[in-house]
């Protein structure tokens, strides 16, 4: 992330605003500090958090621009600005790296990585990967030291990304891509490029749907995992935030709830008690969740279990089924056979809700074959047991629902029996219990 302060620099807005402006020349080629009318450039680190760890493990370098007379510092939208205008980013963009190799090589802490912005169109040229790596150890670092960080933007040639990333891996980097989740970011592009990090942007945090957001991350952070990557969550302000990091397992986290970027390193286990108290109330949050989901499910889980015992001794599925049925989110009871298809006509509940006929073509499940269910598998697995899945969308309606499932035999013949359960209506019933 090239400032933690907002969101990616709009270069391309701001040349479109600045382009009437009259601007000095900008001297990047000549290797020293000052490269407008004086400015030098600085390194500010910001410090990158592992979950697990409960430390600092990184620092990324953020550009800032010192006129001097103890005035402020100029940000990197303003230098960025001048360098697209004058035609000159990429060369501020390669003069950014050997500063911050610089500046951080004698600060940077054993065992902990650097993190470099970088252009995309720096990243893909051919022979940058090599040029960097050598001034990386004339700094004093080794390339195994440095994560590269690029946006995966739609403009880039996926191909070309893909290529890079090889070219700087070879070089022993670590390669991150930035800010993923806005802008023109795609999972497809990702999963092709396969960066060894991937840094979740801030409006995935931020999004304005909470229940949209807990819902997205674990699943983004899980898939990302499964594709052999790390997972950082950037933007993270308040303890709410890093508990929703925590939540969804990411490893790393950055953000201004750790302070500020500064040209002096973090204060080592500055950031602990924030961790301890988010990992204290979170596991008290799982305990209470548990015993919540066990409280709630308590008296469907025993009527599916007495179902599946007087199904197996002979009763009709009606006389089974009658209490479970009765129970207030009960949608449905169903019967499948060995093979996963309906073996008797399913029965509905009273938190059955008529028929929509928006999604009337898939309203009727007596045709479906369901051997392929976690439910159906685990329960034939278990024989006897009650399975519990988490609240999904059915195939076969529009709302949340929850479904229990018992393998029992009838007439000495495998039979599944499953309730379907109305989930929002059960987590209403939550508050009561307490």
């Amino acid at each position: 992330m090239r400032a933690s302060a907002g969101a990616r620099f709009p270069y391309a807005d701001f040349a479109r605003r600045a382009s009437g402006v009259r601007h000095r020349g900008v001297n990047v080629l000549t290797g020293h500090e000052e490269i407008v009318d004086g400015i030098a450039l600085r390194t500010h680190l910001q410090p990158i958090y592992s979950l697990p760890h409960q430390r600092e493990v990184g620092y990324e370098a953020l550009l800032r621009g010192d006129a001097g007379g103890g005035g402020a510092l100029v940000g990197p939208f303003d230098l960025f600005g001048r360098a697209i205008v004058a035609g000159t980013l990429t060369e501020l963009d390669r003069m950014s790296h050997r500063t911050h190799l610089r500046n951080a090589a004698a600060v940077l802490p054993a065992a902990h990585w650097l993190f470099l912005n970088i252009n995309p169109a720096t990243f893909t040229d051919p022979g940058y990967a090599v040029r960097l790596a050598a001034a990386t150890r004339a700094a004093g670092l080794a390339p195994e030291r440095i994560v590269i960080e690029v946006l995966e933007s739609g403009g880039t040639d996926v191909a070309e990304l893909s290529r890079a990333t090889r070219a700087f891996r070879a070089q022993g980097f670590l390669v991150a891509v930035d800010d993923f989740g806005a802008g023109h970011s795609n999972i497809d592009r990702l999963l092709t490029v396969r960066p060894d990090i991937v840094k979740l942007d801030r409006s995935l945090v931020r999004m304005k749907s909470a229940h949209m957001r807990d819902a997205l991350m674990p699943k983004l952070v899980d898939l990302l995992h499964e594709s052999g990557m790390f997972v950082v969550a950037e933007g993270i302000e308040t303890g709410d935030d890093l508990m929703l990091a925590a939540r969804s397992n990411v490893d790393f986290v950055q953000g201004y709830l750790f302070g500020m970027p500064s040209e002096e390193l973090a204060q080592r286990g500055v950031a602990t008690p924030l961790f301890e108290d988010v990992f204290d109330a979170l596991a008290q949050m799982r305990r209470t969740e548990r015993l919540a989901g066990d409280l709630l499910l308590l008296p469907y889980r025993s009527g599916l279990t007495q179902a599946a015992r007087r199904f197996a001794s002979g009763a009709t599925a009606e006389a089974a089924c009658a209490e479970l049925l009765a129970l207030p989110s009960t949608l449905s009871c169903f019967f499948l056979d060995q093979g996963g298809r309906e073996c008797m006509p399913g029965l509905a509940g009273v938190a059955a809700k008529a028929p929509s006929e928006r999604f009337a073509p898939i309203a009727d499940p007596s045709t479906g074959r369901w051997d392929n269910r976690s439910y159906f598998v685990d329960a034939l697995a278990r024989p006897q047991q009650v399975i519990t899945t988490a609240p999904y969308l059915s195939v076969t309606g529009t709302s949340l629902c929850m479904t229990l499932t018992i393998a029992t035999q009838r007439a000495g013949k495998p039979v599944v029996i499953g309730a379907d359960l109305d989930w929002r209506k059960l987590i209403e019933a939550a508050p009561t219990i307490f």
